[in-house]
């Protein structure tokens, strides 16, 4: 039984490693939102498995997004089947009395144990009978025709029929043949349907009158034997009954975990909802460098505050290099945790917090942000930069997209945007799309005359106060500090510093990345 609603012609791998997943995590900010999406208690790894592995199939995309549009036209049916999986691996939890190593134990176990499921799969049958023709996604649709094909009730009758059998009430009856110096040379078991009652004439012997014989009460020699006897005729039906035990587990287990991303998917759809925030599906472009989004909000400012953020756009159609400038605090980190979050849902097949949003399918999301000081002073706070990104540039590949706040700021301007002009270059060079959030100005007017770099500044206005949006701009020389000055020492004499400054890098030396 396969359930294949999160790949078409596939399980989902839920446990795989995810390079770069701690970054991802912390540098978006994400925890809050997986937090939201966690379906249960034990489950905590299943949204991130899903998430932090980014699809790169339009169809793929298009046929997850189906599923899930299914998933919100009924979400009461999802979350009835979640919880319907869950319950099987729960039932397992009473035959832990039947943990011996022999096969009577195995055979035990696996009888309680497909016992207890089988009142599961009638339920599970009953309920994909009732929606197999309701839905329109090929994930949903597919599936529940699956369990009505191959578990129909005849079938589940015989599988009851048959776990009664496999107790054996009347003891259990093997065939055997020895060989010519009398030692067994065979062992077989018999169905326990071939009756009882008339062995004799199963065995092919004339009658019941000769052929027996009594284990005495102290022969403990003797009852070993037999015990060993017994359990060489149930090996392999208990091997057999044991491994059809386990793949219905197994087939529950997976369909709770693949179930639970749409459940997350739900309770996240459910706060937004809540909080106001506009969502959308997202549209896959064609050109590598596509990137454009209307009214996008960031997802964990939106579930740690409890409003809605103010939204942003990030204006398009193509973007290589995207240059954010302007005040502290502005919004600029939020807005990038905005686009990083964006496409990870986009390519999860999931909606998106923006009221349009369109982009090239990225092979994989990087981030490189700043850091708190190392605890243990293995290095300092630059080394430590230049060793994330340099495993950054070992993995990246054609169309990646890199998001990068303010990296390399643990040295002065000049070195740091050098560092900076030199890896950015030649990942636009192999042709990666990177978006910058920055405050070395010397870095900002280096590319302002650059083809195909968009500048977005945070807008601020003439008292100082920020909207938090980013409007379309130019290189400009002003962070504007001095607002949080005095707010924090109250108004004074500060004055505002020169708002000119040296002009772009000249002779950078630049970075090769090899394919």
């Amino acid at each position: 039984m396969k359930v294949h609603l999160l790949f078409p012609d596939r399980n989902a791998d839920l446990a795989a490693p995810i390079d770069g997943a701690d970054d991802l995590i912390a540098d978006l900010d994400l925890e809050p939102v997986l937090a939201v999406m966690l379906p249960g208690r034990t489950l905590e790894g299943i949204c991130p498995a899903v998430l932090l592995n980014p699809l790169v199939d339009p169809a793929q995309i298009g046929w997850r997004q189906r599923v899930l549009a299914d998933v919100l036209a009924d979400q009461d049916g999802m979350r009835a089947l979640f919880a319907l999986a869950g319950r099987a691996p729960e039932s397992q939890h009473s035959i832990w009395m039947y943990g011996g190593r022999t096969a009577d134990s195995l055979l035990s176990r696996s009888v309680h144990g497909l016992r207890a499921l089988l009142p599961l799969l009638r339920e599970l049958v009953a309920f994909a009978r009732r929606r197999v023709g309701s839905v329109g996604s090929d994930g949903l649709g597919q599936l529940y025709a699956r369990l009505v094909a191959e578990l129909p009730d005849s079938y589940l009758d015989q599988l009851s029929t048959l776990l009664a059998q496999l107790e054996f009430p009347q003891g259990v009856v093997t065939r055997a043949r020895l060989d010519a110096s009398g030692m067994l040379a065979e062992l077989e078991l018999l169905a326990p349907g071939e009756g009882r009652r008339r062995w004799w004439q199963t065995l092919g012997v004339s009658g019941p009158g000769r052929f027996r014989f009594t284990i005495a009460e102290r022969d403990e020699a003797g009852a070993r034997a037999l015990e060993d006897l017994r359990g060489d005729a149930i090996h392999d039906v208990a091997a057999t009954l044991a491994r059809a035990c386990d793949h219905v587990v197994g087939f529950f287990r997976q369909l709770q975990g693949e179930s639970g991303f749409y459940v997350g998917c739900l309770q996240l759809h459910d706060r937004l909802a809540q909080l106001g925030v506009p969502m959308c599906w997202p549209v896959p472009e064609s050109p590598p460098d596509a990137m454009t989004a209307t009214g996008l909000s960031c997802l964990s400012h939106a579930i740690r505050t409890g409003t809605a953020p103010v939204p942003s756009d990030l204006p398009g159609p193509c973007l290589d290099l995207a240059v954010v400038i302007g005040a502290n605090q502005g919004g600029k980190t939020t807005f990038l945790r905005s686009v990083g979050c964006a496409q990870l849902l986009f390519q999860a097949g999931v909606f998106v917090p923006a009221t349009a949003y369109r982009a090239a399918i990225a092979p994989a999301v990087h981030t490189h942000f700043r850091r708190a000081e190392d605890d243990d002073l293995a290095s300092g706070k630059l080394e430590e930069e230049l060793v994330r990104m340099s495993r950054i540039v070992d993995r990246c590949r054609p169309g990646d997209l890199l998001l990068m706040n303010e990296s390399f700021a643990s040295t002065d301007e000049v070195e740091g945007s050098y560092l900076a002009v030199e890896v950015i270059d030649a990942l636009l060079d192999r042709g990666l799309r990177v978006l910058l959030v920055t405050h070395f100005h010397r870095l900002a007017r280096h590319y302002a005359e650059r083809p195909r770099v968009t500048f977005l500044v945070a807008e601020r206005r003439a008292d100082g106060t920020r909207t938090h949006r980013l409007l379309p701009g130019a290189a400009t020389s002003a962070s504007h500090a001095l607002d949080i000055y005095r707010q924090v020492f109250g108004s004074g004499t500060a004055t505002e510093p020169p708002t000119t400054g040296p002009g772009p890098l000249r002779g950078s030396p630049a970075v090769r990345i090899c394919a």
